[in-house]
This record gives structure tokens, sequence and C-alpha cells, in this order.
């Protein structure tokens, strides 16, 4: 007899079937429902986790945020920005995930939750770089990549973790030098409620000091 071995699940494939699942479950149906298993098609045929560098798959990734956000599910748009992630597809509709991640923020309850938004916020972040770090719409107060990094550091500063911190300020520092001391000093104010963390304080009060 044969010894034979045990393949692994691809977890990119069965993230997209998840997200597909929520879609159904929610009752959606339609063109959206067609354009989503086209997101499990090219799981099929090239690997849940390859990276893909096909004509027309960026705007495909685009339509289906912009469409799913009215929908008020931000787990579908953020699952889609995921599948992007997952195949080196950059994401060229990112309000709609920046909105989507802001979401879960506020929602999440336990620093297990926030960790969570962390992560996928970085991961984000690193697929956006190329085309909106170069942002010179510095006058914008709603711009994507300004937003992003700000929710990035809330969210950290949520956790009350001085590592989680140290990264998201690190990050907020290098990608809005020009906006660093504001956001400081409104956080500062803030963290000087009494409920707050005088760890908070003091990650904050590092930065102002730098």
């Amino acid at each position: 007899m044969d010894a034979k071995p045990i393949a692994f699940a691809d977890d990119g494939r069965l993230a997209t079937r998840e997200l597909l699942r929520r879609f159904e479950a929610l009752g959606h149906g339609g063109e959206i429902a067609a354009r989503l298993a086209t997101l499990d098609a090219l799981d099929r045929q090239y690997g849940g986790r390859a990276a893909l560098d096909l004509e027309d798959v960026g705007e495909l990734v685009a339509s289906i945020l912009v469409d799913l956000w009215p929908l008020g599910d931000p787990e579908l748009v953020i699952g889609t920005a995921l599948w992007a992630i997952r195949h080196g597809v950059p994401i060229e509709a990112p309000e709609p995930v920046v909105n989507a991640l802001a979401e879960r923020s506020n929602a999440a309850r336990s620093k297990q939750e926030l960790a969570a938004v962390l992560a996928i916020m970085e991961a984000v972040i690193d697929n956006l770089r190329p085309r909106l770090a170069p942002d010179l719409e510095r006058s914008n107060p709603e711009r994507p990549w300004r937003i992003l990094h700000a929710n990035l550091a809330i969210t950290a500063i949520r956790t009350e973790e001085p590592a989680l911190m140290d990264s998201a300020f690190d990050a907020l520092d290098a990608a809005l030098p020009d906006e660093r001391d504001s956001f400081y000093g409104e956080a500062l104010a803030l963290a000087l409620a009494p409920r707050i963390s005088p760890v908070v304080r003091e990650r904050i009060e590092a930065r102002i000091q730098a």
C-alpha cells in the first residue's frame, strides 16, 4: 500500500468560500454574487494565495468593494480586501476598506479583537503604500491615507499595549510627518481622562517630546 501525504487545506480558498457564504446568507445575489464567484474561480485556478498579475483583476476588486459598501456589512468589504492582499492585487478603491476597518475597530471590545483589526490595517497600508504614500493632497483631511494611519494609531491606543502603540505611532510618524504634532496633541488631551491607562499617556508624551 502506497503512503499518501495529507494535503493541507488552502486557507485562502476557505476564506473566499466563507466570504461567498456570508454574502449569500444575507440574501444578496445578482451581479455582485457573480463577481464574487469570479474571485472563487481565480482561487481554484491559481490557488488561494498565488500572486496574480492579470489584467482587470484590480478593477474587478474595486467594483466589488464599491458595490458591497452600501449593503451595510463591513465584513464583506474587509473579506474582499483580504482577497486582494492575499493575491498581491492593488486595492484601487480604498475608501470602502478604510471605512469598514473603522467600523470593525469601533465594534471591537477586547484587546484580541483590536489586535486583529490592527493586523489587517497594517496589511492594507502595505498594499496601498505604492499609490497613496506619495499623495500630494495634503489639504484634504479626509484622504484615505491620512484616515487609515490615524485610525491605526487610535486602535493601537485602545489596546493600551506599549508595543502596539509604538508600532502604530512609528507608522503615523513616517506617513504623516506634518500632522504628527496635532495628532499627538489631541490624543494627549483625550488621554488625560481618568479611565485612560497611564501607559497610554506615557507613550503619547514620549512622542510629543521626541
